[in-house]
């Protein structure tokens, strides 16, 4: 997930408008649509920094000096294990949804969710039903296919693999396997990229997130709204009251170490935030693709009883070249689906930072929070 992005001057100007003016029209039109706003950045305020105006503002993983840490550092192998199934159908029966918004209304959470849930994910779905003594065979089929070529290369006879008498009925059910993975495919295929969009934002979402153009369909126009909202949300305000506050009281007492009473109104700034993080994850999950999603659902559950039916075919036979053939098609189209499946659930969402509390520390009022500079923006 990554760089930098480019906006428009026409983007710019066209919501470059005063609060006051914004609010004029806002009373004459019935829209429900959170307001917008452009406020520069050298007229922000310390709670208006926590968010800001272009996506790279909001992303829940930061690069470079506010770099958000990896919340479960050398746990990888135990979450892996954690999320590893004996077979499909037990994965299948565990599958992960969307998580509740209070589980990720963080930056913070939203990382864990990221880097301790679906990375463990995906790399345990790779180790769903453990075959060694398949394995070893397959190895020895590959072993003895090479032998055959090097000695048909030099004219020599080798022994030919046997047919599986079975083969015709392993067939049948790959051609149902093709069936179901063929038109779920392009779904997951057509992939955007940068160059796909000439919105400045849009282009930067794609960059650090990628994404398919039903996941673009779905999240894009969210997504320039929400990035743009902040600035005059009512959680704003009162953060920014807050903030106020602490910040009189350490002129005031000028303490060196931060006391309790800052931590305590940090944590209440966090609170709003994470209040409006949650309402933005709601909006969110309302444009999830669910009939995508469920078109996934459907394909795995149908993929799981070609698995099984194959298995039925070859009952207590010996492995062979045929079941080999039919039982890694129906493995790896498994596991294709479920990665597809769970690629639904990414959310590089835009979310309003936390405020830090600074606890334990020595105190330091910070002014602005870290961010990029607007390739546009007037520069102070």
């Amino acid at each position: 997930m990554k760089r930098i992005a480019h906006i428009c001057l026409a983007l710019v100007a066209t919501l470059a408008f005063s609060q006051s003016t914004f609010a004029q029209k806002s009373k004459s039109s019935n829209q429900s649509t959170p307001k917008t706003v452009y406020i520069k950045a050298k007229d922000r305020n310390y709670a208006q920094n926590l968010g800001g105006y272009w996506f790279y503002d909001y992303i829940f993983k930061e690069t470079r000096d506010l770099s958000t840490e990896c919340p479960c550092k050398g746990e990888s192998k135990k979450l892996i294990a954690q999320y590893t199934y004996q077979t499909f159908e037990e994965a299948y029966k565990n599958l992960l949804t969307f998580p509740n918004p209070a589980d990720v209304d963080t930056r913070e959470k939203m990382t864990y969710w990221d880097d301790c849930v679906l990375t463990p994910i995906y790399e345990a779905i790779n180790l769903y039903e453990s075959e060694p003594e398949y394995d070893a065979a397959v190895k020895l089929y590959q072993k003895k296919q090479m032998d055959n070529a090097k000695l048909a290369a030099k004219g020599k006879p080798f022994d030919t693999i046997p047919f599986d008498p079975k083969m015709p009925e392993y067939y049948k059910v790959i051609d149902k396997i093709h069936a179901v993975v063929t038109p779920i495919a392009p779904l997951y295929t057509d992939v955007l990229n940068i160059y796909s969009s000439n919105d400045p934002d849009l282009r930067e979402w794609l960059n650090i997130g990628g994404a398919t153009r039903f996941t673009y369909n779905a999240y894009s126009a969210l997504l320039k709204q929400v990035i743009k909202e902040w600035f005059v949300s009512e959680e704003c305000k009162q953060v920014q009251v807050i903030e106020d506050e602490l910040r009189a009281r350490v002129a005031a007492e000028q303490p060196k170490m931060t006391p309790d009473w800052f931590v305590e109104g940090r944590k209440r700034e966090g609170e709003l935030v994470a209040q409006y993080n949650r309402k933005l994850i709601e909006r969110w999950l309302k444009k999830a693709p669910m009939s995508t999603i469920n078109k996934t659902k459907e394909a795995l559950a149908k993929l799981i009883s070609y698995h099984k039916e194959i298995e039925a075919i070859h009952g207590d036979d010996p492995i062979t070249m045929g079941y080999i053939t039919a039982h890694s098609a129906s493995k790896d189209g498994l596991k294709d689906m479920f990665h597809n499946y769970y690629s639904n659930l990414v959310m590089v969402i835009p979310l309003v930072r936390t405020p830090a509390t600074q606890e334990g520390k020595k105190l330091k009022l910070e002014g602005t929070p870290w961010t990029l500079p607007h390739p546009f923006e007037p520069r102070d």
